[in-house]
Order: C-alpha cells, then sequence, then structure tokens
C-alpha cells in the first residue's frame, strides 16, 4: 500500500522539482541576457572593446558576484556576444534572402549584403546584430590565433547561410565547384577581412561599389566554365 502510494505522489514530486528547475533556469537565462544587452550596448556606445567587466556589471544592474556565476570573465562574455550576434545576423541574412528565388542572384546578394554590413559604423541609434559583429572584428581576428575552435563554432549560423547559397548555386549550375565547404570558408573570410580591411562608415553608393567589386572578385574565381 505504501508503495502505491509512493507511486501516486511520486509523478507530482518530480512535476514540482522541475517547474522548480525551470523558473531557475529562466531567471539563470534572464540575468545571462542582461549581462550580453549591457555589453552590447557598450561595444555599441564605445564602437569597440574599450570597458572594463564592472562597466558591464553596472550597466546590468547586478553583481560582480552573479557575473562570475556565468562568465570566467571578459573574454568569455565577449564570445557569448560575437556568438549571439552572429545568431542574429544568420537570421537577419535569411529574411533578406527568404523571397529569392534565382539560387545566383541569392547567393550574390548574400555576399553584397554581408559586405555592406561590414562596412557600416556601428551606431546605438542603429543596434543591428551585424554592426556589433564589426565592432568586434579585431578581438575575433586575435581570438583566432588563440581558440579557433570557439570562433568557427561562434561563426556557424552564418557559415551555414554562405554555404547553403553556394550549394545552391551549384545545384543549378550557376557556378562550378569541387568542395562546398571549403569555398563557403574562403567566401566568408573574403567577405569578411576585406570589409573589416576597409573604410568604416562609406556612404551607401560606395558601399555598394565595393561591395559588387568582392562579389565579381569571388564569381569569376568560382563561375562555370
Amino acid at each position: 500500500m505504501a508503495d502505491d502510494a509512493a507511486a501516486e505522489v511520486s509523478p507530482l514530486r518530480d512535476q514540482a522539482v522541475s517547474r522548480s528547475l525551470d523558473g531557475a533556469r529562466v531567471r539563470a537565462e534572464e540575468r545571462v541576457q542582461r549581462f550580453l544587452d549591457a555589453a552590447t550596448e557598450l561595444i555599441l556606445e564605445k564602437g569597440g572593446l574599450d570597458f572594463t567587466v564592472q562597466d558591464v556589471v553596472e550597466r546590468s544592474t547586478q553583481s560582480l558576484r552573479s557575473f562570475y556565476q556565468f562568465f570566467d570573465g571578459k573574454q568569455h562574455l565577449l564570445l557569448a556576444v560575437y556568438e549571439e550576434a552572429i545568431r542574429s545576423a544568420a537570421e537577419e541574412l535569411e529574411t533578406t534572402l527568404c523571397d529569392i528565388d534565382d539560387p545566383l542572384e541569392r547567393l550574390h546578394t548574400a555576399i553584397v549584403t554581408l559586405f555592406d554590413w561590414s562596412l557600416q559604423q556601428p551606431t546605438v541609434s542603429s543596434p543591428s546584430p551585424h554592426l556589433t559583429v564589426r565592432s568586434m572584428a579585431a578581438f575575433v581576428f586575435e581570438l583566432m590565433t588563440t581558440d579557433r575552435t570557439a570562433v568557427v563554432g561562434a561563426t556557424a549560423p552564418l557559415f551555414a547561410q554562405v554555404q547553403s547559397a553556394i550549394e545552391a548555386a551549384a545545384e543549378a549550375g550557376s557556378v562550378e565547384i569541387d568542395h562546398p565547404r571549403s569555398t563557403a570558408t574562403f567566401v566568408l573570410q573574403t567577405t569578411l577581412f576585406n570589409a573589416f580591411g576597409a573604410a568604416a562608415n562609406a556612404n551607401a553608393d560606395d558601399r555598394k561599389v565595393q561591395a559588387e567589386s568582392v562579389w565579381n572578385l569571388l564569381f569569376n574565381g568560382i563561375a562555370k566554365r
């Protein structure tokens, strides 16, 4: 009888425990997001990473102790910010591409859009995720030499967009390539490295001309002969 009672009570207890853990998880996610949002605001305001962990803590209105519950330090926080910005930028790019049916035009739009984004000057009034990525370019380049795996993992959503566009163009016969993944790596790196190395805040017409030049360089390298 006692065993029967335990069998009846146990699922409710498990539900209660699960609900408690879910609540703690939600609160933890909210606290982490406040740190990420605070860091993003500071990145955009300063146009770079010239701020301290204490600045982030104060902006988030949380405690230093709470910060170190979630992050090992500033670099860990910045990688999390970069990862979130890349994910959001990939979603933004997908929205831009979703109504384009022609595979080659889809690839073309992906490349020129990424280049144009990377040339824009970050501002607080226009806190798009790709502007956060540009402000973190120096950090990402440096991290590539010390923790390339982390950078590759964080950049994966945007890489997937580029690889998908290349594979679709190849399947349509618009380009001829042997290794879509390697080509996607080359295309993404060439696009971003060229953009990050150019002068930021060029006007819209200049950005368009430069973006088309990069597209022509890449397309002539991968076009079907």
